[in-house]
């Protein structure tokens, strides 16, 4: 089954890749250093990327971390303006289902994601705009970071006030109708505050055509605004941010139904096509009896499913709706030789999105009209059989870190801090079915059991750490790094589901947990013959993911913590007088509890397996002449389960005649989810001044490829995610003088239905998969003023 068109990017695309990557900006290293001049060579000297990762100021050269840091310039050359094109930057990432980081094969929340170091987060949905700098560490960040950070941790660092009055404004327009206005305004108030403001508004149309409603779904209307005010005081400054996002969109959370009906199964486990679920599966066709006026026909039959992954046909076009308000309060007071610094952050966001549950336009008429509900809101009357689902979600956060850091001119340096945090949420997942409905009246019970029901009103997660790391000179050229961390928890939670049931009674679990985790790292500043500066670095670490509580369970729903002790080195090195950098590293790290997040019929469930995961990674940069930038990255990894057994939703019986009695099957062996085992980005731009004032064109082009990987854990044939790539290009043409700029660009040039995530859903549908794909070919110009 063909479920895209042609893919340019095959074996001989990698090859490709892969060499200008390797070759290409390792090769000419010696060829470089007889041509160069030391006067030719300092005017291509690599800026100074300076990062905070280890909650201080330094070079990133300096830190031994792997980190892929963006600033201001990179994320405009390289067209990042939300976390779908990050990913593409990164060694070892991948946005699982365009809104989840995993990295180096961790995700479920294993990385941790931080506004101006409060560890809040943002909505997957808002872009990024006006800052100041992306730091994205790989590895586990267990010491200064803490618990869920096994992964890794993604630092967005907003852009302050300053000293000058002035700002930008910039208007794109592209095709599906895309505009956006955004810009930014800078006022210093006094010598002592400034202010800054800044926004975008976004609008476009939907990506996919629906056949059915002629709409085209999977738009975008939303918007934000910061304010940042900074406080210099002298020995101490302070920095508040507060920011709203709203978002009013047919965003759809999955964008094509795909299958093979299965006359067992609903829809084949070894084959993906375009096929509508065999209804005579699924319980739903079972209960269509109890409406009274059931045609005796199949729910499915003669539904339309388009071969083309960018058209449906849905009775129902996705709705989706988001707010999110936060603010960080950063704090710090020079004593001289010590630093106190306080970060106090707050976020509160919610949303719920509403798509067609069976995904299809059925051609099923009832026998007579019904009365039914179509949603929480809605109530129709009609002979159609229409369906939806619903997510919701509310949460609010609330953290506090208090540090303190040393500045002595000796031998040994600290960073010493205490953490509290304090969570709250509640989620609702609600499916409505006339079918489910019309039983549940049939059987007298109440109106909150007429829809599929799995809800948590409460959920809460309280804890406090105390962490610390020393830096220890043992010689001028090398340093050694001892952290540790202890942190204590408790959870709790209030859950249900009603599926087919009574009103059942909330089921109320606890948890508690304490847990160390450390660090030990030494790194050493060689003198190589072929570099001008070389850090080499080795560590070795433990991080934990905290336990947990399933949401929707009606038996004690506890799943335990995720541990890992990681191994790493590294080496960040500087050439050709700088302008030249190369930094690789490798890692291998042994997971005890690794939690996956598994689709068990209509609720997600955590469990635990053991794993194991090593990986090499390499990242460039290299400016080989006058007005030439070129970089790239590389990575590999390999991915094992341990001894794991579990059910395949997709296959619960393991037979091609029956669906039961279950049979538990052990994964050990298999590769964990979304861990591509290559990945490859190569991008290059060449600037000039065009001779007409101060005016420079700029053109640049960027290419990325990855090998295929499993959308589940269980890796069987419709898990798989086929090897995918994409071409960017854009040209510029910009003043600094005039303060005005106009790029043009084009994303995802030769069109590619690029899929990122393949989602089962329920048995109760048919087990049908759905997945989600990547932007099609976007395009369109920028202008931009500073003033």
């Amino acid at each position: 089954m063909n479920t895209r068109k042609p893919n340019f990017f095959g074996p001989r695309f990698t090859a490709s890749v892969s060499a200008i990557a390797i070759a290409g900006l390792l090769a000419p290293v010696g060829h470089a250093q007889e041509e160069t001049t030391p006067a030719e060579a300092s005017s291509r000297r690599l800026d100074t990327v300076t990062v905070v990762a280890q909650k201080k100021e330094e070079s990133i050269q300096d830190v031994p971390i792997a980190i892929s840091a963006f600033g201001e310039d990179a994320l405009d050359r390289a067209q990042i303006e939300d976390a779908t094109d990050l990913q593409l930057s990164i060694p070892n990432a991948v946005l699982v289902g365009n809104e989840n980081l995993t990295i180096r094969g961790i995700g479920g929340g294993g990385v941790g994601a931080f506004i101006n170091f409060a560890g809040i987060g943002q909505v997957p949905q808002n872009e990024f705009f006006d800052l100041e700098r992306i730091e994205v560490l790989r590895g586990p960040q267990g010491t200064l970071y803490g618990r869920n950070t096994t992964g890794g941790a993604v630092n967005i660092i907003t852009r302050k006030p300053g000293a000058e009055f002035g700002g930008d404004l910039n208007l794109q327009i592209g095709n599906f109708n895309t505009v956006r206005v955004g810009g930014a305004v800078n006022i210093p108030i006094s010598d002592q505050i400034g202010q800054r403001f800044a926004g975008y508004s976004q609008k476009r149309d939907g990506f996919t055509e629906n056949l059915f409603t002629g709409n085209n779904i999977d738009d975008r209307d939303q918007w934000a605004v910061r304010s940042t005010t900074s406080f210099d005081l002298g020995d101490t400054k302070a920095d508040l941010v507060l920011g709203y996002f709203e978002e009013n969109s047919s965003r759809a959370r999955e964008a094509k139904r795909l299958c093979t009906a299965d006359p067992v199964l609903g829809c084949s486990a070894t084959s993906l096509g375009f096929d509508s679920p065999a209804s005579q599966t699924t319980i739903l066709q079972s209960l269509i009896g109890f409406t009274g006026v059931a045609s005796g026909g199949l729910i499915y039959a003669g539904a339309p499913n388009p071969t083309d992954l960018r058209q449906v046909s849905a009775d129902y076009d996705p709705t989706y709706d988001a707010e999110q308000f936060y603010g960080t309060l950063n704090i710090d007071h020079d004593f001289g030789s010590l630093v106190l610094t306080s970060v106090t952050g707050f976020n509160w966001n919610e949303s719920v999105g509403t798509t067609d549950w069976d995904n299809a336009a059925l051609p099923y008429r009832f026998t007579a009209p019904l009365t039914y509900s179509l949603n929480e809101d809605t109530v129709i009357t009609t002979n159609q059989l229409r369906t939806t689902d619903s997510f919701a979600t509310d949460n609010q956060t609330w953290t506090q870190e208090v540090r303190l850091g040393t500045q002595f001119d000796g031998r040994f340096n600290y960073v010493a801090g205490l953490f509290y945090s304090d969570s709250k949420s509640s989620t609702a997942f609600r499916t409505w079915h006339p079918a489910i409905e019309y039983l549940q009246r049939a059987l007298g019970r109440p109106p909150q059991t007429w829809f599929v029901n799995t809800e948590t009103p409460e959920s809460r997660q309280e804890a406090w750490a105390v962490f610390g790391e020393g830096y220890l000179e043992l010689g001028p050229d090398t340093n050694l790094t001892v952290g540790a961390r202890y942190t204590e928890e408790e959870r709790s939670i209030r859950t249900r589901a009603i599926v087919l049931t009574p009103v059942l009674p909330f089921t109320l679990a606890d948890l508690e947990g304490d847990k160390w985790t450390g660090k030990i790292a030494v790194d050493h500043k060689a003198d190589l013959p072929m570099t001008d500066e070389t850090l080499l670095f080795a560590s070795v670490s433990t991080g934990f993911k905290s336990g947990g509580l399933n949401p929707g369970s009606n038996v004690k729903p506890s799943f335990d913590e995720e541990t890992v002790t990681a191994f790493e080195l590294g080496a960040k090195n500087t050439l050709l007088d700088g302008s030249m950098r190369a930094n690789l590293s490798g890692f291998y790290y042994d997971y005890a509890g690794l939690q996956l997040a598994q689709r068990i019929n209509a609720s997600f469930v955590t469990s635990n397996a053991d794993a194991k995961v090593w990986g090499l990674e390499g990242e460039f940069t290299w400016a080989p002449a006058d007005g030439w930038l070129l970089d790239s990255n590389v990575s590999y990894l390999n991915t094992e389960i341990g001894d794991f057994s579990t059910v395949d939703a997709a296959n619960p019986a393991q037979s091609a005649t029956a669906t039961s009695p279950v049979v538990f099957i052990n994964l050990q062996g298999n590769e964990l989810p979304h861990s591509p085992e290559f990945k490859v980005k190569v991008g290059g731009q060449y600037s000039w001044d065009t001779g007409r004032g101060d005016w420079e064109a700029t053109l640049r082009a960027d290419a990325a490829w990855q090998s295929k990987y499993f959308s589940r854990e269980f890796n069987i044939a419709t898990d798989q995610i086929d090897a995918w790539g994409f071409l960017d290009f854009q040209a510029k043409l910009a003043s600094a003088d005039k303060g005005w700029e106009v790029s043009a660009y084009v994303k995802n040039l030769t069109d590619e239905d690029n899929i990122t995530n393949i989602i089962i859903e329920d048995a109760l549908i048919g087990r049908y998969r759905n997945a989600r794909i990547l932007e099609p070919r976007t395009y369109g110009i920028i202008l931009k003023k500073d003033f």
